[in-house]
Order: C-alpha cells, then structure tokens, then sequence
C-alpha cells in the first residue's frame, strides 16, 4: 500500500514551486502507476482500449482518404511547385491553347498537358487492359517525374514510350533489358525508353496509369481536336496569383489574336496548387462524401468518448475509498486530478497505438471494398499511415483523452471525504452523469443509423430505376482488332462475321455492338449538337451496329434502325433520341431532318429514326440529347464492346461465347465476358461505397452505444441492489421487478431518441446533395431506425433486468 501515501510534503507544495527534475519525477511516478492500475483491471482496460482504439482507428483511416484526396503531394521531384489550370469550372483545355500558352508564358518553367485513356498494352503476345496518359514532351520536367531505368521522352512526334512499373512486373516480369522493346497499345507500336518508379502512377491520382505516350503522335491529324488537363511548374519565387494574373493576360491576348483557339477564354483562368487529386472537379465532386465522413466518425469517437467515461464513472465507484484515503493524507484536489488525468491519458495513449493498427486494418478494407471498374483503369488508392495521418492520429488521441476522462475525472476528486470514510457510496451523481452520457449516445447514434439506412435507400433506389434498355440475360465483351493486322474497313467485315457466329450459337437470341456501353465505368465522351446557323447545345454519341438497340430493348418511337444499306461513303444519318428531338425540333418529327454533329468542325448528319430516351452516364442523370452513329460509317478503330440476349442465364454461356471469341482470329484480342448487369450495377458504386462505409460505421456505433446501455443499467441494478431487495421483501414480484429496470432503460432510450430526431431533423438538408432524389426526412428510414433502436434497447435491457429479479432480498439487506 506504500503507493497510497505519497510524501505529504511533496504532495501539499504547489506544482508550480516544484523545480522541473522534481515535476518530471512526479508524472513519472503517476504514468507508472496509472500503467499498474490498469493491468490490475484487466476487463475495464480491455473494454476500455477496444472502445477508445475502435474510435480512434475508423477516425485516422477517414483521415488517411481525406489525405490522399486533398493533402498528399505527388511523387514526383516538383510537388511542392506543380499547379493545374482550370476554367469555368472545367480542367480540360484544347491542344492549340495549350501549345500558346506554353510558348507565351513567364510564369512556369514547364507547362504540359495530359489526357487519360483507357487502352491495351502487348507484348509478345501478351495483353492487359490499362490506363494510358498521352502527355506532352514537357510532363517530366513539369512534375520532376523521373525513371528507375531508361528517360523520359522528349519529343512528341516520335513513338517512344514510357511504361509503369506494374507493366514491367506484368508484362516483362522485371526484365531488365525492357528498354529498346517494342510494346504496341491498341492500333500503334512504341519503342520502350523509360520505366516509372513504382510509386508513380501518373497525374490522374486515384487512376493507375501503366503508359505514358507522346500526346501529338498518339493523337495524329486530330491533335488540335483533343483536350487534356493543363500543369506545369511554377518558377521559383514566383506565386500562385502572380501566375493567375500573368496567365490570364497571355490568354486574352491569345483570344485577341486568335479566337478559334481560345474560344473560353472570356471566363477567368484559374490555377491552383497540386495536393491530392490533380482534376479540381473532381476534388470539388468528393468534398461532400469526405466532410460527411469526417463527421460520421467523429460522432463514432465521440460516442466510443461516452463508452469509456461510463466505464471510468463505474470504476470511480470502487475506488472512492482509495480517493478519500489520499484526500485524507493531504493530497489536494489539482493533485488527485492529475492522477486520475494521468491514467486517462496512459489509456489513451495505448488505444491510439492500438487504434493505429485498427486503422491498417479499415485502411485495406477500404481499399478492397472500392471497385474495379470493368475495364483497363482501375482505383488505385493507396491509404498509408503516413506523418500527417499519425500526427492527426495523436492529436485525435489526445482529444479523446479529454473527452472521456475529464468529467469522470471531476466527479471522483469531488473529496467528499466523511461519507465515503463512513462506507457509504455516493451514487447520485455518478448515476445522473452515467444516465447523461448514455442519452447522448443513443441521440448520436441514431443520427448515424439515420444516415445509414437513407444511403440504403439511395442505392435501392438507383438499383430499381428503370435505365431506359435491359440488361438481364445479356452479356458484353470488350474485344479489340488491332492494326495493320485490320483496318477500319477490313475490322467492320470481321465484326459482321463474329457477330454471326455469336448468334449461331445455342442460348443467345441476338447480338450486336457498340463502341461504349451506356452507363459504362470509363465514360461517355461529350460532343456538341445544333442545327445549322444556330448555338451548339451540349450532347452524347456512340456507335453502334444495327440491332444493338433491339439487343437492348431500347425501342424505335419513329423511322428505322440502322441498315446494310447505310454503307461508309454514303448519306452520314443517325439515330437521336427523344430530348434531342425536343431540343431541336419541338414536338415535329425528326425523321428526314438534318443537324450538325461536332463542337470543333461540325459535320450534317440526316435523322433516320428516333429512340426512347435512356440513361446514358449514370442512373441519376439528367437526360441528355443522344445521337447514335452507325457502326459502318463512323467506325475507326479502337476497342468495341460485344452485346448478346441469351435465353435463360447468361452465366452459363460465358465461357463458351469466350471460346468463340478467342477462336476468331490469332489476332483478334478479347478482354473478358461479363454479365452486362454488373456494368450497371458498378455505375453507381459511389452510392454503395458510401453504403458500406456508412453502414460500418452506423453499426458500430449501435453496438457502442447498446454496450453502454448493458453497462449502465447493470451498474444501476447494482446501486439499487438495496432498493431491489426491499421491494421484493414487500411483494413485488419478478415481473414487476423487470419492469423497473425496462422501464428506466426506455425512458432514457426514448430521450436519446428524440434528441437523435430532433438533431437528424435539423441537418437533413446538408444530405440532400449526397442523397439524390431521396428525402433527408423518408418516413420509412426514420421509423425503421427508430424501430432497430427500440429493438436493441429492449434486449439491452433485459439482461440487467434478469439479474435483478435474482436479487435474494434478506442478502442484499444483509450486504447493506
């Protein structure tokens, strides 16, 4: 018992007339202690370290997304100095201003420019599905980016290339004479010169990029057509609004001198420094999803905070004895508190470290939960634990050590000496607190329910639209027919003669194709529509084979589909949509009539029928006008996508239409059967992403705040174990003993529940974005919430009241 009596002395001495070895003794000797305590209660301190390390944990991993969107610089040699160009909202910029602005400017030692694609690289035979980022000569030197082996090129009208090394390690399993190798990506060859550092997987973070190629060769004739993202380097000494201010006169004198090649140049260009994500659209599209997720897992912590400080009240109550013996042998209230403070940070501090790996744990979860998009470029996101999410992390741990500790810590250095001395356990307040602590608990967690089960309703939602074509029983197949194996004209003839071996085979109805799938992970490019002599209006396109819109159900309102008789050199005709015939023409019919079809050198095309509209991006976009171009007039090359309709289960005939496929042609490259239901199913994976992880959490906060309310009904049966005893002497029965405690645990529910509306209903508008046409206030959610919670709370409930109706009364008068 020696550590119940510190010096008297030492102890009664005002902390700040202590020297500084004497002050650094003292927390020393009260770490060491608070470590003793807590491996004597070794249930309190593992319930309590799970609580505070589960709260700690799913903060940091958050915090590691938040990072990697928003704070992490680019692997590269310029990352404190790259910044990237936006205009009007938009990143993308054309080739000729590009190319005018680099030659112009004073402000960037380099400015390039980048645009992602997806594509194929072989080698030997060998083919993988990737990302590629034709980039100008000057990508290097802008971000610093540098090679583990070979260079970077410098000139853009040659075909060299520059792998990533995840395609060296695929494709050529680390060889290291890779370098002078000739690799080809779709129709193109080019000789390898260079391999990345794993790190780098270019500027589209969140995007795996394992090719870089020069943009102009890549792009040919139609280079001044193309967009792309616009970085460069900043000089040193000079700042982002000086290069704001520079920048935008070079562009109005570039707009002056020529209009075509910065016709956006009347709105402001924007520059802005790279951390995170480079596209600023899209750190603006993720802002929402991160800021709700931050403050999901702070309430996680903060009801994880109530957790512990219900646990450090319990423990509070058997250690009044030890308090009131140190009070009695001079010990001040400052210096009990620093005691109590002191085992409350020890116990914080070991869940930080503990959370840390629960952190790592959530961190991979999430990297796993998140996708594969269906084709080529893939997520990558890496969430390290990195100094900044450490560093938030014990900033985080600290915080929490207050949160939990320091009302607990108040209420026990109280000092309330004689009744304790006396054996008397001073049970008010802690229990007013513990029943406080609880409310807030329910409150909070029920707001996160809340969240959860409208995201639930988010994605049923979306699951149950109609997408305007059917996709069950249907299959689709990324293929591609590379040249100088195939051109244009002799590709069309092998995909008439594969679509007719498809269709020859037992189990599918119809195939046909398309050169993007509706709703398809990598994108549907823009383009733009008008009438001649009027505005352009902004519109969608892909091409398609006749019969792919029978394939898909997606039915004729007027004229006719495409025909054999729509050769390439013919009359250009098309398919529109309802809302482009709506856009162009009103309510006339559109059969016969002609349009303009390009924003850069517009071209006539003659309507020949008119589609039911359909979704084209995402299940919850606005309809867009739509053109549908012929396959055999507006094929040119690139990846295509097989459409078949089986007649029962799709599953069945995959790997029998890959045979087929496979078969076709030695160099004929197929990349996967898949179901085409899944390809919707992934267009809104953000909805189901921010589900699950919402969903984890939600759960882990009922269970939080269900625990707290096991504990702090059975330390109430515990403090009225007296009062339960008489009430049983005098008559009452079992039954009515369970009432008592069921009763208590439903009046403090049905304040945390109102509370929980109450906040809910208070900040449903700040999800009305995230939640996409789903009320922030939907009936059933809410009383499905409120419903799991009464739920959980009975059967909280009913294991304390058990034990009380065990309460043997001529015992419990005795014990008192």
């Amino acid at each position: 018992m020696q550590w119940l009596s510190p010096d008297r002395a030492r102890v009664s001495q005002p902390l700040r007339e202590q020297p500084s070895a004497a002050r650094c003794l003292n927390a020393m000797q009260d770490l060491a202690l608070a470590i003793r305590l807590l491996r004597k209660s070794p249930v309190f301190t593992f319930l309590a370290l799970l609580c505070v390390a589960l709260g700690i944990g799913v903060n940091a991993s958050i915090f590691s997304l938040l990072d990697t969107i928003y704070l992490r610089p680019l692997p590269v040699g310029n990352a404190d100095r790259v910044a990237v160009f936006s205009r009007g909202g938009s990143p993308l910029f054309s080739y000729p201003e590009y190319r005018a602005l680099r030659d112009r400017n004073q402000s960037l030692e380099g400015l390039a420019i980048s645009n992602p694609e997806e594509s194929d690289l072989s080698f030997d035979g060998n083919a993988i599905l990737i990302g590629a980022e034709p980039v100008s000569a000057d990508y290097s030197a802008a971000l610093g980016a540098r090679t583990i082996m070979g260079r970077w090129f410098t000139r853009e009208d040659e075909p060299e290339a520059v792998i990533s090394y995840h395609a060296w390690q695929e494709l050529f399993h680390g060889d290291p004479g890779v370098l002078g190798k000739t690799v080809r990506s779709e129709s193109r060859t080019y000789t390898v010169v260079g391999v990345a550092p794993p790190e780098f997987a270019g500027i589209y973070a969140l995007l795996r990029i394992d090719l870089w190629v020069p943009f102009r060769y890549w792009a040919g004739k139609s280079a001044d057509n193309r967009r792309g993202l616009i970085f460069g380097c900043l000089k040193r000494g000079v700042v982002v609004p000086q290069a704001i201010a520079e920048l935008n006169a070079v562009a109005t004198l570039i707009h002056r001198e020529n209009p075509y090649v910065a016709k956006d140049a009347l709105a402001p260009l924007q520059l802005e420094l790279v951390r995170g994500i480079p596209n600023p659209v899209g750190r603006r599209q993720a802002m929402p999803v991160v800021i709700l997720l931050m403050v999901v897992v702070a309430l996680v912590l903060l009801i994880a905070c109530m957790n512990v400080g219900n646990l450090l009240v319990a423990r509070g109550m058997g250690r009044q004895r030890e308090i009131a013996v140190r009070f009695a042998l001079g010990a001040g209230r400052a210096r009990v508190l620093r005691q109590l403070m002191t085992e409350n940070l020890a116990l914080a501090i070991l869940g930080g470290i503990t959370g840390i790996f629960v952190a790592y744990a959530t961190n991979r979860l999430l990297v796993a939960s998140l996708p594969m998009l269906p084709f080529g470029e893939v997520f990558r996101i890496d969430l390290p634990l990195d100094f900044r999410v450490l560093l938030y992390t014990g900033s985080v741990t600290l915080v929490a050590a207050l949160l939990f500790g320091l009302l607990p810590a108040l209420q026990s250095s109280r000092g309330e000496l004689a009744p304790v001395l006396k054996g008397t356990n001073i049970a008010g307040g802690r229990l007013r607190l513990r029943l406080a602590m609880l409310t807030g608990q329910i409150a909070l967690s029920l707001v996160l329910l809340l969240t959860a089960g409208l995201f639930a309703r988010l994605v049923v939602r979306l699951h149950n639209l109609d997408p305007g074509f059917a996709s069950a029983n249907r299959l689709y197949a990324p293929v591609f027919v590379p040249a100088p194996q195939f051109t244009p004209a002799s590709g069309r003839v092998f995909y008439d003669q594969t679509l007719a071996h498809l269709r020859a085979l037992p189990g599918i109805r119809r195939a046909s194709l398309t050169t993007r799938l509706p709703m398809y992970a990598a994108g549907i490019a823009g383009t733009c529509v008008g009438r001649e002599g009027d505005r352009p209006t902004a519109a969608t396109s892909t091409t398609i084979d006749r019969g792919f819109l029978d394939t898909l159900r997606i039915p004729l309102l007027e004229g006719r589909d495409f025909a054999s008789t729509d050769r390439a050199g013919g009359p250009p005709v098309a398919i529109v949509n309802q809302a482009l015939t709506h856009r162009l023409w009103s309510n006339q019919s559109a059969i016969g009539r002609t349009f303009q079809l390009g924003c850069e050198h517009p071209r006539n095309l003659q309507v020949v029928g008119v589609a039911r509209d359909s979704k084209i991006r995402s299940m919850n976009e606005v309809t867009l006008p739509h053109i549908y171009l012929p396959f055999s007039q507006a094929y040119e090359g690139g990846i295509v996508f097989l459409v078949m309709e089986t007649a029962g289960d799709p599953g069945l005939l995959v790997e029998r239409v890959r045979q087929t496929l496979v078969s076709a042609d030695p160099d004929f490259r197929t990349y996967g059967v898949r179901r085409l239901s899944d390809s919707v199913g992934a267009s809104f994976w953000q909805a189901r992403f921010e589900l699950w992880v919402l969903g984890v959490l939600g759960t882990l906060a009922l269970l939080l705040a269900a625990v707290g309310m096991y504990g702090v009904l059975a330390y109430h049966v515990t403090a009225r174990t007296r009062e339960i005893g008489i009430r049983m002497a005098l008559g009452a029965t079992p039954h009515e003993v369970v009432q008592l405690v069921i009763a208590q645990g439903l009046r403090v529910t049905i304040a945390g529940i109102g509370i929980g509306l109450l906040i809910s209903a208070m900040t449903s508008r700040l999800l009305t974005t995230l939640l996409q046409g789903v009320s922030p206030t939907d009936v059933v959610t809410w009383s499905s919430a409120v419903g799991v919670w009464v739920a959980v709370a009975l059967v909280a409930c009913w294991l304390p009241a058990r034990r009380a109706t065990r309460v043997e009364p001529a015992v419990a008068l005795r014990e008192e």
